[in-house]
Order: structure tokens, then C-alpha cells, then sequence
């Protein structure tokens, strides 16, 4: 004889909404106290009881979704860089397409996203690095996103790599380095340089790499210098 499957009872509804939508918006509220409170207070700083009080929620709430802190921690952080790499990407598609008005947007977008949330700006550049094993994972994954793009998009009009022994990999780390390296110094300086500053002098950065990629060099001309040497 067959066996009748049961079927699941009905999610309870609580003033029309579901179990499993309110359990969603009270995970989308914790997320967005922890990158408050992460970035304002310091990860290190934030206790379950003053991140709950910034969410409006009581703790048994945070168990609800997270397991610890260090869950929580990565999941604030994937949200805030996926919103921040969102905002970039959007202009950068939107610039003219050429490497140095790509990377112009890019950072003019990167800058002002950073500056419109101080606390978002401090967990992604600085309450995110050494904070556990996870966490660096996060961010290393994170920086090789933003090297892809500046590779794959800001650089991709780039000619054919002449054979001088530059790599597109290696130039597109060494940009995204200094531009996180400067917003870092940028947001512990609580933003004292303009805007303009930061973006004109990545952009001779970039004008460097984008004029040293194509300079063509004979092999020759790399063995004589290289005998040359004591």
C-alpha cells in the first residue's frame, strides 16, 4: 500500500508576513548593525548585547541567524563590499570606454561611496584584516575581485602585451594596492585630502602603468643590461 505523504502545515503568518520573511528582515537588520557598530565602534569593541541594542532586536534573534560573531562579521563584510563593488561597477560601465576614463570613474565612484559611510569605509578596509582565519579569507577573495576588474574592465583596451615582460596581473594587483592603501590612510585621516587629490594622483599611477605596458623593448636590449651587471 501507498504511503500518503503528509503535507507541510502552513507557515504562520504574523500581521500578513511570513516565518521565513521575518526571519530574513531580522537577519538584513543584524547585518546592518554589525557594519555600524563594526565600523564605528571596531569589531573587538562590539559586544552581542550593544550590536542587538543597534538592531533593535533581543539576542536570541542573532542565534537565529548567526552562529558567532565571526559569522556575522563575514557576512556585514560581503554585504558592504558587494554594495560598494555594485556602486563602481555601475559607473564604470557607464564611462567612456578607454582605460584612464574607466579608472577615473572607477575611483571618482570608489571614493565618494567610501566617504558617504565612514563606519561601511572602516569595516571593509580595516576592522575586516586579522580579525580570524575566516575573516582574511573574506578579504583576500575580496581584493582578487578587485583586481579581476580593474584587469578585465578598467584595463581591457589595452593593445596585445608587446613581449616586455609586464604582466597585466602583476600592474592590476600593484593599482588595486594603492588605491586601497591610500583610502585606508584616507579613513584613518577622518577624509583630510579632497577627493580630487586621492583620484588625480591614482590616475598618474595609472598613466604610468598604462604608458610602460606599451613601450616595446628587444630582447637584445634586456641581455646587454643584464651582462652589464657586476
Amino acid at each position: 500500500m501507498a504511503t500518503r505523504k503528509t503535507a507541510s502545515p502552513p507557515e504562520r503568518a504574523y500581521r500578513g508576513v511570513g516565518i521565513t520573511q521575518r526571519q530574513a528582515e531580522r537577519r538584513a537588520r543584524l547585518i546592518q548593525a554589525a557594519i555600524q557598530c563594526f565600523g564605528r565602534d571596531g569589531y573587538h569593541a562590539t559586544t552581542l548585547k550593544s550590536l542587538c541594542a543597534e538592531a533593535g532586536l533581543t539576542e536570541r534573534y542573532f542565534y537565529e541567524s548567526f552562529a558567532n560573531f565571526d559569522e556575522i562579521l563575514c557576512s556585514c563584510y560581503q554585504h558592504a563590499a558587494e554594495t560598494i563593488f555594485g556602486i563602481v561597477s555601475a559607473d564604470i560601465a557607464a564611462a567612456r570606454p578607454d582605460p584612464m576614463s574607466r579608472l577615473r570613474a572607477a575611483l571618482k565612484s570608489y571614493f565618494k561611496v567610501i566617504a558617504d559611510d565612514p563606519a561601511r569605509a572602516r569595516l571593509t578596509l580595516i576592522e575586516i584584516v586579522g580579525a580570524s582565519d575566516n575573516a582574511n579569507q573574506a578579504y583576500r577573495a575580496q581584493l582578487a575581485i578587485t583586481v579581476d576588474v580593474i584587469r578585465l574592465e578598467i584595463f581591457k583596451e589595452l593593445p596585445p602585451n608587446p613581449g616586455n615582460g609586464l604582466s597585466l596581473q602583476v600592474l592590476a594587483t600593484a593599482m588595486m594596492g594603492s588605491a586601497y592603501q591610500l583610502a585606508k590612510e584616507w579613513v584613518l585621516s577622518d577624509f583630510k585630502l579632497p577627493r580630487a587629490t586621492l583620484v588625480r594622483n591614482l590616475e598618474a599611477v595609472a598613466a604610468g602603468i598604462v604608458s610602460e605596458w606599451q613601450v616595446v623593448r628587444s630582447p637584445s636590449a634586456g641581455n646587454r643590461q643584464t651582462k652589464a651587471r657586476p
